[in-house]
């Protein structure tokens, strides 16, 4: 699909384009998605820039993400997608800078795309001007990406901090964790350090693409605002990497908590069969000699040797138990 956003003095205006249809001459921005390999040649046609294939895209050379080839600036950054569902992705999206006009080519769809293009459509949105460029674009969806990880990370800021109350802040009431209370802990802190992983690896792409452009001598970026604004964007990156550094501190330190609680639990466990199998030793010892099978064994024959058998076993069950509590073993 082909989506061809034109400037209307403080907006931005959408429409499919048709096969074989020119280029609008107010056009700032063409949007791929998903996009077949006629529209393919149809958008090279338009801009005789090469649009590159998804294989090309997922190259992780940083040369094969940052090049620019017949006057055309090509940057691929991964960015986050499908994170409001159960399996969140990344996957690389590429910008092409061609002149005036910005092309972006893409086979996911990122929410930071829906909010930026809902926001750049309505007038008075306070990125778009009379004078808006291709660079401009660009770096409007960078700054709607960065702004969706900052979110993306405040909830999982709180999810991390409600495994912390449960782990951390159960009362004495509270029944002791289960076996399947510590599977699902380390099911979903393991699930998170694992998406935590994924903002940091599009983070860091996002990062590599603004110094990439910091590095550019192109006329549209070498302008006093836009520099600003790339500096800008750079320090978020920075401040969102460290915080995404401090969540995985923080899951890597409950996940070592879980661990030890398991074998804390494990540890009280064996404890408790090392326990009972001493207190069942000197009854079995009693029982065993009473049942050997010695002819003279003269209490056998009084009427007290069988309570007497009976109180010298549970005598010398219950000892060794009130030792181990006297010793705070129990």
């Amino acid at each position: 699909m082909i989506l061809v956003y034109t400037l209307e003095n403080d907006y931005l205006m959408a429409s499919g384009a048709l096969p074989g249809a020119e280029l609008p001459a107010n056009a700032v921005w063409v949007d791929l998605v998903n996009p077949t390999r006629e529209e393919d040649l149809q958008t090279e046609n338009w801009t005789k820039a090469t649009i590159p294939t998804h294989e090309d895209m997922v190259e992780i050379e940083e040369s094969s993400r940052f090049y620019a080839e017949n006057g055309a600036q090509y940057l691929t950054a991964s960015i986050l997608h499908s994170t409001d569902q159960k399996h969140q992705g990344i996957a690389p999206v590429t910008f092409i800078l061609t002149g005036q006009l910005l092309v972006t080519v893409r086979y996911t769809e990122p929410k930071a795309f829906n909010l930026f293009i809902n926001r750049v459509t309505k007038p008075g949105n306070g990125i778009i001007t009379g004078k808006c460029t291709g660079v401009t674009i660009l770096l409007g969806l960078i700054e709607a990406v960065t702004d969706r990880i900052a979110d993306i990370l405040e909830n999982a800021a709180g999810e991390i901090d409600v495994h912390s109350h449960a782990i951390f802040r159960r009362s004495e009431n509270d029944r002791p964790m289960t076996t399947k209370n510590f599977r699902d802990s380390l099911t979903r802190i393991g699930g998170q350090g694992a998406f935590l992983s994924k903002v940091r690896e599009s983070i860091a792409g996002v990062s590599r693409l603004l110094v990439y452009m910091a590095a550019m001598t192109e006329q549209n970026v070498n302008k006093k605002e836009t520099r600003a604004w790339i500096k800008s964007l750079e320090r978020d990156t920075q401040s969102l990497g460290a915080y995404v550094d401090f969540l995985s501190n923080k899951i890597t330190f409950l996940l070592d908590t879980v661990v030890g609680l398991i074998s804390i639990e494990q540890n009280a466990i064996i404890k408790i069969f090392s326990v009972a199998a001493v207190a069942f030793m000197p009854p079995t010892l009693v029982a065993s000699i009473y049942g050997m099978n010695f002819e003279f064994m003269p209490e056998l024959k009084e009427t007290w040797g069988y309570p007497m058998a009976i109180g010298v076993m549970v005598a010398s069950a219950i000892i060794p138990l009130l030792i181990f509590r006297k010793k705070g073993w129990l």
